[in-house]
């Protein structure tokens, strides 16, 4: 396997494996134990090459739990709040439950009445934002074992009465510090904001300032998340109401229904080798095999004589039923920037818009052919009967930090690279990463030194000074603070039409940058039918420190 160098595997042993599991034996033990679960004679080794070949990136919690015993191989969970103290107190321990097996986890709170409003008993209520403390202590006391802590994001509408208590999460003083937020905004409340709503500019400024101090709220575009969800939704007025931990989830929860999604990631390093094979096909079966394990690890809790473990279950009803019903996926990619350099293409280029549309084209349409042929192999779950597909969604396109570092350092997710050369902290030792395709170049042009890379360092990973290098060439090797936000925009607009539910979309805006500038990018960002935003990274040292606390649950 050439992506299983050394890096990879130290930071596969520093909480992904058990102790003594080679990398190799840990695949095949998830390869043996799909085509258990699916029953298909061979499936084991195909899957196992593909993996070997670097094809897929698998999520944290596959890594972790698949086919054992503890925890859910799961990754995204999300809860939807009623407006009542028992429903508040279940949510935590729901949450609570899915942090424990494994999974990053959110929560909607637009039901619950704003601050000072009556409530039963002639008192008041203490609104929304004041509830979401009992979450924060739930997920800083939850362990999720070696892999990681609990996650926890809670959503609440711009439109709701506490939206600016809300977006003081996280300041400095603010009695929550640990949970990342979203706000959620239709397309009435953007109309009314443009047009000259007073009230509403002063809270949108808030929150592009917010986003500029801290790196969040992010911001889920909900009529853009429900208008492009997909046909049995729409159909059966299924509503979206906020996202998940990492913005990319975009499926409905109510008083029956927490959301749950299983992820993993295709490699586009290697596009060209598997886009004619049926690697696409085998992962989504893959995916599907994983909601069948969760479900039957929660029935097995569910007919335990342990009141313990029914209890687990009881937390997880909804959850479950989701997944029972639904069974969602959310195959994404990592390795897009290093796909686009391994072929001397420019990220802003031509070319790499017409590759942008033509890869998520093929992967959607694979992807969709896959849950048809699982229907029929397996039947349709209850909300897909008659529908002709097993699965309610196939596409979500994740954060990859981790998992593109484990896949051999590739570039994560759809993003650009943030650095040609940095020091990365493996295991406690310092160990220094170079852009494998500048180092290429560089060997070519006999400038491959020492000297030319501590250069690199000293401008922050850029090239943009070294006299050497062409114009095409400068252009390729941009990172992410030299690549126009609005590319990024664009870009994620395109693939949007190819993904039914949505992408973590990160923004790199220099700090000095116009907020009049940054609000004109959102605006466009909602014109064009992206679902969300999700962090804003600027060079501050709040941003720093909040970059720590990203979930790697979600990670595919």
């Amino acid at each position: 396997m050439h992506w299983l160098n050394d890096l990879s595997k130290k930071f596969l042993e520093s909480g992904y494996l058990d102790r003594g599991v080679e990398p190799e034996t840990r695949i095949r033990e998830i390869a043996g134990h799909a085509e258990t679960l699916l029953g298909i004679s061979g499936f084991a080794d195909k899957f196992e090459g593909y993996m070997q070949k670097g094809f897929y990136s698998l999520s944290s919690p596959v890594w972790s739990n698949f086919g054992k015993k503890r925890g859910e191989p799961v990754s995204c969970f999300g809860s939807s709040i009623g407006d009542n103290i028992g429903d508040i107190l279940y949510t935590q321990s729901e949450v609570g439950t899915m942090s424990k097996l494994g999974g990053g986890t959110s929560g909607y709170f637009g039901h619950l009445r704003h601050r000072g409003a009556e409530i039963t008993n002639n008192g008041h209520s203490s609104g929304a934002v004041h509830f979401m403390q009992l979450f924060q202590t739930m997920v800083d006391v939850v362990s999720q074992g070696s892999v990681r802590r609990g996650r926890f994001s809670p959503y609440l509408p711009l439109s709701h009465p506490d939206a600016s208590e809300f977006l003081d999460i996280g300041m400095e003083g603010n009695p929550i510090q640990d949970l990342t937020h979203g706000v959620t905004v239709d397309d009435q409340w953007m109309e009314e904001m443009i047009a000259g709503d007073q009230q509403k500019r002063e809270l949108w400024a808030k929150v592009i300032r917010r986003r500029g101090e801290l790196g969040y709220p992010y911001i889920l575009f909900e009529d853009n998340a429900n208008n492009n969800t997909v046909d049995v939704y729409k159909l059966q007025g299924r509503r979206i109401v906020a996202s998940n931990l990492c913005t990319e989830i975009m499926l409905p929860s109510d008083d029956r229904w927490s959301f749950v999604c299983v992820l993993s990631s295709m490699n586009l390093l290697h596009f060209d080798e598997w886009r004619d094979t049926d690697a696409v096909e085998t992962l989504v079966y893959f995916l599907d095999a994983v909601v069948s394990e969760f479900l039957t690890k929660l029935e097995v809790y569910r007919d335990s004589d342990s009141l313990d473990d029914q209890r687990i279950f009881q937390f997880m009803e909804k959850a479950y039923a989701f997944a029972k019903e639904n069974r969602a996926l959310g195959l994404g990619v990592l390795g897009w920037h290093s796909y686009l350099q391994s072929k001397m293409i420019p990220f802003e280029s031509r070319d790499a818009a017409r590759l942008n549309l033509d890869v998520f084209k093929l992967i959607k349409e694979k992807s969709y052919q896959a849950s048809a042929s699982l229907a029929e192999q397996f039947g349709e779950p209850e909300m897909l009967k008659g529908i002709g597909r097993r699965n309610t969604t196939l596409n979500a396109v994740a954060p990859t930090t981790s998992s593109a570092f484990i896949l051999g350092q590739v570039s994560q997710s759809v993003e650009p690279v943030w650095r040609n050369c940095y020091v990365k902290d493996i295991s406690k030792v310092k160990t220094t990463i170079k852009n494998p395709y500048l180092e290429q170049l560089l060997e070519e042009k006999d400038q491959n030194t020492k000297a030319i890379w501590q250069d690199i360092r000293d401008h922050d990973g850029s090239v943009q000074h070294l006299s050497f290098l062409t114009e095409l060439e400068k252009e390729v090797f941009k990172t992410f603070s030299e690549i126009d936000p609005m590319s990024i925009v664009d870009q994620a607009a395109v693939r949007q039409d190819f993904i039914d539910q949505g992408q973590s979309l990160n923004l790199v805006v220099n700090p000095a940058t116009p907020a009049k500038e940054i609000n004109q990018l959102y605006i466009s960002a909602w014109k064009l039918g992206i679902k969300s935003l999700y962090y804003q990274h600027s060079v501050n040292a709040a941003q720093m420190l909040n970059q720590q606390r990203q979930c790697k649950a979600c990670e595919a």
